[in-house]
């Protein structure tokens, strides 16, 4: 199975390093996601959805939360993304959904996740992103779903990673567009390149 996702998979590519500092921005590609798109009008009924299954309560709009079971990020008043560490508990809150408020949708197959990280992640972000990312605007937590360039991403800040880590969803059609722009942007820095290796 893992040869067939690594086939499939769009960011499978030759490990690169380049430039004068290959540690100063560090590009890595996430396994291929389980991902859900939840839809609830009411934040109380998303969470106790989510408190059994995952241990999770919703963040204010623009942030996202992680746990043992996964990470969610709220997009709007009423919409939010849960990135789910494994396949059973997504079928279980799919199931769940089919008789319950909140609205569920497996999108797996559409996204892709990138990680920047290094000391100079946020200046190689910067070119292209429209939020500011300074720790000041966009501390640990944070998360905007924003165009990048010429495509619609979600960035988010992970927690407690010192330098500062960023990670990029992205649809998975523009994931190689995506990781090669990151690399060119990055490449007076340095950087070191870390694609998908067929691990899950």
């Amino acid at each position: 199975m893992a040869d067939t996702l690594a086939l499939d998979h769009p960011l499978a590519l030759p490990p690169e390093t380049q430039g004068p500092d290959s540690t100063a921005v560090i590009l890595s590609a996430a396994p291929p996601l389980v991902m859900l798109d939840l839809r609830c009008r009411e934040r109380p009924a998303l969470n106790a959805f989510l408190k059994k299954p995952l241990g999770l309560a919703s963040p204010p709009v623009a942030h996202c939360v992680s746990g043992a079971g996964g990470v969610l990020f709220r997009l709007g008043p009423d919409w939010w993304q849960l990135r789910c560490n494994d396949r059973k508990t997504a079928g279980r809150l799919l199931k769940a959904g089919a008789a319950g408020p909140v609205g569920v949708t497996d999108i797996s197959d559409s996204y892709l996740a990138i990680g920047v990280a290094g000391p100079r992640a946020r200046e190689v972000l910067a070119k292209a992103a429209t939020p500011d990312l300074h720790p000041d605007a966009f501390p640990a937590g944070s998360a905007a779903r924003t165009l990048f360039g010429r495509v619609t991403v979600i960035v988010s800040r992970l927690e407690g990673a010192e330098p500062p880590a960023f990670d990029v969803t992205i649809s998975r059609s523009n994931a190689r567009f995506l990781w090669r722009w990151l690399a060119d942007a990055a490449r007076e820095y340095g950087y070191t390149s870390l694609p998908f290796s067929g691990g899950a």
